[in-house]
């Protein structure tokens, strides 16, 4: 054989090589490219706050991300959930709020039945996609009277990869319209803290939606509570309790989906300081009983030294080409906060020990986002390794090639640093919501966060919600 066909031979074999290759082999290449100057997704001249963002891909389409958070630009101050969409892969972004705000007169706000219930607030937005186009936004619709917070559980479609609006259909309903008749000391029940995910796996499942939210009864307790659609989010079921008696502390759920459909729930036990976690294997029409899988030392709210306020809810993520479950949490035991990771390799039966995400022991790592890509693992954390002071706060991004079990070092995502004591209430009050996001595709990760840069010491106190891409 010569050498020009030994050479075409070899370039034959390595081409078989890569298409032959898992996909979680060819997801391997590091990324360290981070897109500069970080991107301002939302645009408000009223110079508004927004915080608690979630962002998600489409697994077709690498130019279309779509965004929520918790946005406070109505004329009253109330928050709403607001609806982010770019067409560029995240450089430009489109703001909107979710049909049915008071004073919304445009046909879909009309018709959506949070509108007709007069409710003023909405909140604790959480997005997903499937690979048809369509993009589900679950939230909590409520009022600003005691007597009106057990609010609603909605869901918001979108279609045409984000570009229209289907409809707004009610989850769960504390109450029928805004009253007290379910008000009361111990009597109360409060909706919190939902979470959403889609079956996206093209099996006897495809296209459910699964959401477990938090359901406080007042002095009986707060419990996570289950509902899942079948007609892709138009209706319901009634609501299904995931955590028993003696687990009455419960709050921050978080759920994600198997490659063979597996409904994995997830949420922090404040009573006995662990993670508890279920599972289906039925299309979530029934789960295992509720287990720890870790034990956490909760991260102190505030942080010595701060201001705004912080938790330890897990976020989990399945991997679609191992079918590993990666559970993520900003955890205290070594007398910081750090990110910690637990896996799964056979479908949550059993559970590593925790490991830590971050490569620096100094400071403080809070509030993860999780997701994975083509075996790819993805987290994006808040670091305040960069201020002697400990307070100051950037992003960063850290990778992992070989499903969880080593990560690449730390990669500063954001290009400036801010101070998150800053007040962005209309009281003053310091607060960088609950949750940030992270969505990952072919173009790379799409960490998203909640951001102080261009808060003011007084008014106005313009927090915004920044992107870029990591490739």
């Amino acid at each position: 054989m010569n050498r020009i066909a030994r050479l075409f031979l070899i370039g034959t074999m390595a081409f078989v090589l890569v298409v032959l290759m898992p996909l979680s082999a060819q997801a391997s290449q590091a990324l360290t490219r981070v897109e500069h100057p970080n991107v301002l997704v939302t645009i408000d001249p009223e110079a508004s706050s927004q915080n608690e963002v979630t962002i998600a891909a489409f697994p077709s389409d690498r130019n279309v991300l779509v965004a929520t958070a918790r946005d406070t630009r109505q004329a009253s101050g109330f928050s709403w959930a607001g609806y982010y969409r770019s067409t560029d892969g995240g450089a430009t972004w489109e703001n909107a709020l979710v049909p049915g705000f008071p004073g919304d007169t445009s046909p879909e706000g009309l018709s959506s039945p949070v509108h007709d219930a007069g409710w003023k607030i909405g909140s604790d937005p959480v997005i997903t996609t499937d690979r048809e186009g369509r993009v589900y936004l679950a939230w909590l619709a409520f009022g600003p009277s005691t007597t009106e917070f057990a609010g609603w559980v909605v869901l918001t479609r979108y279609s045409d990869f984000g570009a229209t609006y289907d409809f707004t259909s009610v989850v769960f309903a504390g109450h029928d319209t805004p009253s007290d008749k379910l008000g009361g000391p111990g009597n109360s029940r409060v909706t919190d803290k939902e979470w959403i995910a889609v079956d996206d796996t093209g099996g006897s499942c495809d296209g459910n939606l699964y959401m477990p939210w938090a359901l406080f009864e007042g002095s009986h307790g707060t419990k996570i509570v289950f509902q899942r659609s079948t007609d892709g989010g138009r209706t319901w079921t009634p609501i299904l309790p995931l955590s028993h008696s003696p687990n009455t502390q419960n709050q921050g759920t978080t759920v994600a989906v198997g490659p063979g459909g597996e409904v994995h729930v997830a949420w922090e036990d404040f009573h006995k300081d662990q993670i508890l976690f279920t599972r289906s294997f039925d299309c979530g029409q029934t789960f295992d009983m509720e287990r720890g899988i870790a034990t956490i030392v909760p991260v102190p709210e505030p942080l010595p030294g701060s201001a705004y306020r912080l938790d330890s809810f897990p976020r989990m993520a399945v991997s679609e080409t191992t079918g590993s479950v990666f559970m993520t949490w900003a955890d205290f035991r070594t007398g910081d906060a750090d990110v910690l990771l637990a896996r799964s390799i056979d479908r949550g039966g059993s559970w590593s020990a925790p490991a830590v995400v971050n490569d620096v022991t100094t400071n403080h790592q809070i509030f993860p986002a999780i997701t994975t890509f083509r075996g790819r693992v993805d987290i994006s954390f808040y670091d305040s390794r960069n201020d002697p002071e400990g307070k100051l706060l950037d992003i960063y991004y850290a990778q992992s090639n070989d499903d969880g079990l080593t990560f690449l070092p730390n990669v500063r995502v954001t290009d400036a640093a801010f101070d998150p004591n800053l007040g962005i209430t209309a009281g003053g009050l310091a607060f960088l919501g609950d949750y940030n996001g992270i969505a990952s595709n072919a173009a790379g990760a799409h960490p998203i966060w909640a951001d102080n840069r261009n808060v003011s010491v007084g008014a106005p106190r313009d927090q915004d919600i920044y992107t870029t891409t990591v490739s």
